[in-house]
């Protein structure tokens, strides 16, 4: 995927991040799995050893095309957050993008259920002027959100430089009151 033609010119990157994988962990362990018993039941039984590159071929290289491809689906699936919009793009075959101007977005928010709060995970939502707009589910979506708000807020970061050194100037005496409402009652007295 390449990334030349994503980017306007002046917009900058803020954050990429790739949603949580889905589909792809059991395909995985069900892969190893099934290679791990056909290797050891090739050392211990004579007959899986005779027939074990056919079930090698049959079982193992089937599943784990399946794992491969959910794989890549996931690792082709981005969301970029710039300066002026959200991209969503994604697609290991079709590959699709979409955007998002941060003018656009009316507010966001998060949308989980119990088991995704525990692990932190939950969809993001882009509330905008022609409906709603899923992002999918990421890691960490309630800060997802603050940095999209930030960035549609338009906050401008102060660039004060790491080494500065700020200093206290006191306040003169004459300005400091030591009791202001037994000093406030009596003036009004």
């Amino acid at each position: 995927m390449s990334r030349r033609g994503l980017w306007r010119e002046g917009e900058v990157r803020v954050i990429s991040v790739t949603p949580v994988s889905r589909g792809v962990v059991r395909p995985v362990l069900l892969t190893v799995t099934t290679l791990a018993l056909i290797i050891e039941g090739a050392s211990r039984y004579h007959d899986v050893h005779v027939v074990k590159d056919w079930l090698l071929l049959v079982l193992v290289i089937p599943m784990a095309l399946v794992a491969l491809t959910r794989t890549w689906r996931w690792r082709s699936h981005k969301v970029h957050v710039t300066n002026e919009r959200v991209i969503v793009e994604g697609g290991a075959l079709r590959h699709q993008r979409s955007s998002v101007a941060l003018r656009d977005v009316l507010a966001t928010r998060v949308d989980q259920r119990v088991s995704e709060r525990l692990l932190r995970r939950g969809f993001v939502i882009l509330e905008t002027t022609g409906g709603p707009v899923a992002i999918g589910l990421v890691r960490h979506p309630s800060a997802l959100c603050r940095l999209i708000d930030a960035e549609r807020s338009g906050e401008q970061r102060p660039n004060v430089p790491l080494d500065t050194v700020f200093t206290f100037d006191e306040p003169s005496y004459h300005d400091v009151r030591v009791r202001p409402d037994a000093w406030q009652r009596r003036s009004y007295e």
